[in-house]
């Protein structure tokens, strides 16, 4: 008995080490305001516990996004500072723009690198600041944020 048991938790582990990804990717567009284009790609989303949505895009071309609606401190159309919290690391966005979605909604669009999806795969999202106001994220939260981050590294190279 103690060897089935065995058995089934080294295979429950390693099917979690392989970074299978059981979400569906969804082909879309994203529009870079800052540049001024449209980019066709695919992505991962999750809504979080205030409501929130992070969305993971991943274009035709291997570049990652990050897009953020945000449901708490609005600074609709300020320029800043974009100050994305994992854990003890921080990936810093510079002059972007809090896009309003509508009077309870605010959206973030920032491109994201190779190292730092590989933070967000281990760590997720514990925070995000922008001008004066910091939005902090639960335990819950940065799981399924490092749960489409191990999606979007999967799907963008080790399956090649």
């Amino acid at each position: 008995m103690k060897r089935i048991i065995t058995v089934f938790f080294l295979v429950f582990l390693s099917t979690l080490y392989k970074g299978q990804c059981d979400l569906a990717f969804v082909k879309d567009t994203i529009s870079l305001q800052k540049e001024e284009k449209i980019v066709v790609g695919e992505y991962v989303e999750t809504t979080l516990k205030n409501l929130s949505v992070v969305r993971l895009f991943k274009t035709n071309d291997n570049k990652f996004y990050m897009r953020f609606i945000v449901t708490e401190d609005f600074y609709f159309d300020k320029v800043g500072t974009l100050e994305v919290k994992s854990g003890s690391r921080s990936y810093y966005a510079k002059d972007n723009r809090q896009h309003k979605v509508n009077t309870t909604k605010g959206m973030y669009v920032i491109e994201v690198y190779r190292n730092y999806l590989a933070t967000l795969k281990e760590d997720g999202i514990t925070s995000l600041a922008f001008a004066s106001g910091e939005t902090d994220f639960t335990r819950q939260d940065a799981a399924q944020i490092r749960a489409i981050a191990r999606c979007i590294y999967a799907n963008a190279f080790v399956k090649k």
